[in-house]
Formats: structure tokens, sequence, C-alpha cells
């Protein structure tokens, strides 16, 4: 009796261990880093990102049209099935993620919300054709990230019964990183009227945001497919003796000014290249200054083509 008593008792903790061990999978992820995809929606550019780590898998959303950001935690993870289970504390919420194609460079992720960790671990794998939850897509690891923004409103105003004249408004903040307006210290460029500042060097006016950066820009000419990289020895930086990084006034940065019509019109193969406040290396083009590319619609709306170097230290696009 004693005898079938502990080999029940050996069978049961068998069972327990054996199950907690399937809930709480700890097969290894191979492949680590940020995966990301770039896609439009109503005509502005949004980028998606996946952070996959061991303990969790970071997702962001950027761009003009929608922005938000959370983190999932690793509850399950199978590499056989490429299937990952993780919990969203933010919304007490589920989600199951498989992996396709999963390499060092690329992976094709399919993701949905599920009720539970038990849903999220016997979920049908999705077909290839399947369209739900957006379908699967293709994520790129560490690539120069390519993006287009538009109608940044940078608006100011100038009362020139004064002398000088005096200029109001805001800088409007921008970071590549995010493909993102940005309200904190971590910004690239900022935009006021036809004024562009940089994130590193020092104020050239008492109304511009700090300098918390390592930022610098030069502006080259030829066009955004020929310059492959940035020349690290033609970087400045905004200087409060020297002046702004990127020239203010017509016919010396990148916007001539017509004085009959008062248009201004950014000037062809003029690119302007961007270290950025974490010292990575992007590329603009300005395209219009006026919404929608109209000069009917407004002034002072930036619509501009960028592409960013993720990796620290590369110079090249």
């Amino acid at each position: 009796m004693k005898t079938s008593k502990l080999f029940a008792i050996l069978g049961l903790f068998i069972a327990i261990t054996s199950c907690t061990k399937e809930d709480s999978n700890t097969e290894a992820i191979l492949q680590e880093g940020t995966f990301s995809r770039t896609f439009e929606v109503q005509e502005i550019l949004q980028r998606a990102s996946y952070t996959i780590g061991q303990d969790k898998i970071s997702y962001a959303l950027s761009g003009g049209f929608a922005e938000t950001s959370y983190d999932i935690l690793k509850n399950y993870y199978s590499e056989e099935e490429q299937r990952w289970v993780g919990h969203r504390e933010s919304n007490d919420a589920y989600y199951v993620l498989f992996f396709k194609n999963y390499n060092e460079n690329e992976v094709t992720v399919y993701k949905k919300q599920v009720a539970s960790l038990e849903e999220g671990k016997s979920a049908a794998i999705p077909s290839a054709d399947d369209t739900e939850n957006y379908g699967w897509n293709l994520y790129q690891k560490d690539l120069p990230i390519s993006g287009k923004y538009k109608n940044l409103q940078a608006q100011q105003t100038s009362d020139y019964t004064t002398n000088p004249p005096t200029i109001t408004g805001d800088y409007i903040k921008f970071s590549f990183e995010k493909g993102a307006i940005t309200e904190g210290d971590d910004w690239d460029i900022a935009f006021r009227g036809t004024t562009l500042l940089v994130n590193g060097g020092s104020a050239t006016a008492d109304d511009q945001p700090e300098r918390s950066g390592k930022g610098a820009a030069y502006i080259a000419t030829g066009t955004m497919a020929d310059i492959k990289t940035a020349d690290t020895g033609m970087f400045a930086q905004d200087d409060s003796q020297d002046g702004l990084a990127i020239t203010t006034g017509s016919g010396n940065g990148w916007y001539n000014y017509n004085p009959t019509n008062h248009a201004i019109s950014p000037i062809a193969g003029k690119i302007i290249i961007i270290k950025t406040a974490e010292g990575n290396y992007a590329k603009m083009e300005i395209l219009s200054y006026y919404k929608n590319g109209d000069s009917s619609q407004g002034s002072q709306y930036y619509t501009f083509n960028y592409v960013y170097q993720p990796i620290s230290g590369e110079a090249s696009f």
C-alpha cells in the first residue's frame, strides 16, 4: 500500500512538473534584434517594428497616421512551430506570434490577439494567404529605413513692425528613429518656417530648443539614390557664433525664394545629410513647403523623403 501511494505521489509530481515546463517553455530564440517594415496608410508612410529578445518582444508603430508601442512578455516559445506566446500587461491581453523564414536578416511575422495562454499555444498556424490581423508581413533587420513624412506643420509668425522683426512659433521636433514628431529630447531635426535646426552644438537664439545630442548636418548635391554614404568630415553643428549647420536664406541652403509670388521652392539636387542626436546617420530630401504640395493650401507644411541608418557608426545608406 505504501509503495502504491509512493508511486502515485511520484506520478503526480512528474505530471505537475511536465505541465509547468510546458506552460513556461524556455526554448531560446535563435535571432535577436530589431526587424522593421514600412507601409502606407492613406498615402501616409508608417513604420512597424519588432524588437525581439529572449524575455520579451517590443512592438512599435510610428509615422504620420498612427503611433503606439508596447511590450509583450514571453510566456511560451516553440522553435519547432516557430510559435511565440506572450502577455501584454498594459491591456491585460495575450498575443501569439508566428514566424517564418526566420534568419539573421529578416523574418516573416503573423500576430494576433488571443484570449489566453492556452489558446495561443493551440491556435492553428495561419495559412500563407490568411489576410486577417493584417496577414503575414516581412520585416527586415538593421537595414537603412526609408520613409516619407507628409505635411509636417511648422508654423511661424513674423512681426515686421519691430526692428529687427519679431519671429514667433514653436519648433516642431522630428526623430528619424521613430519616423515621427517627438516632444522629448530625442529629436534629430527641428522645423519652424524655413529654419531647420539639428540637435547638436548650441542655440543661436533664445527661443530654440536645447541641444542635448550629437547632431550635425551638411547639404550635399546629388540625388537620394546616388548619395550612398555620409561624408563624416563635412558635418557642422549649430553654433551661436558660426550660425546654423543648415544655412538659411534663398539660395544658401535647401530652398529658393521668388520675390514676385513669394513662393518657397526646394532646390533640386540638394540633399540634407544628418547626424542624429544618437550619432546615427540619415539623409533627407525636402519635396514641398506647401500643404499637399499645393501653394494655394498654405505654406510651412513640409513633405520630405528620408533614409535612416539604424546601425550605430555605419555611415552608408
